[in-house]
């Protein structure tokens, strides 16, 4: 446990790098919507593809089901920016800014529909807690391997490459657990936190 834990000693400005990006693509998503509300929602589909076949699936199958969906859904996108990282940085930089950014999108349109903020936060916030810091740090660990990459330093980038994909395969022992717990508050308590702000 304490070598995972070793793994985030190092990550510590790219994880503050990803917090301002998240936060950055949603004050994105939230004026963009403010801006021209009519194109988002005519698009909700392209965009809101996955988290609208979940939303379905709350009426028709059981949690522990929902719950799978959620995990498999934050597991894909986690490894595809923990290891997206080798194309310089790229993949991770652009799926943290879109999740922001459509968190942004979710806002808006939540209070666009005449929703208050306390039930925008009731539905994020418990399983939220978990899921964004997981992304955040997956975010992280992707951009320092493409950093590495770009900038290797005096060392060997194959020598870096290997190391930082080392440390990405031991923060799945934290970040795997604590999306799964996401996954189970979001599909076994958070439906019944929103209801009370309704």
């Amino acid at each position: 446990m304490e070598e995972i834990i070793r793994t985030f000693k190092d990550k510590k400005p790219y994880i503050i790098f990803s917090v301002l990006l998240f936060c950055g693509g949603f004050l994105l998503g939230f004026f963009l919507f403010k801006e021209n509300p009519d194109f988002f929602l005519n698009n909700i589909n392209k965009m809101f593809g996955n988290i609208l076949k979940i939303s379905r699936a709350f009426k028709e199958k059981s949690p522990i089901y929902i719950t799978g969906m959620i995990f498999q859904n934050n597991i894909r996108a986690l490894i595809i920016m923990i290891f997206g990282g080798i194309l310089l940085g790229v993949v991770p930089f652009f799926v943290i800014l879109f999740n922001g950014l459509l968190i942004g999108v979710m806002l808006a349109i939540n209070l666009y529909e005449g929703n208050t903020l306390a039930f925008f936060l009731s539905a994020i916030f418990p399983h939220a807690i978990f899921e964004i810091p997981a992304i955040i740090a997956g975010g992280a660990f992707g951009m320092k391997t493409g950093f590495n990459i770009v900038f290797p330093g005096p060392y060997k980038r194959w020598e870096l490459l290997r190391n930082n994909l080392r440390s990405s395969i031991l923060a799945l022992g934290i970040l795997v657990p604590m999306l799964f717990i996401a996954a189970g508050i979001e599909a076994l308590i958070t439906p019944h936190i929103a209801k009370l702000f309704v």
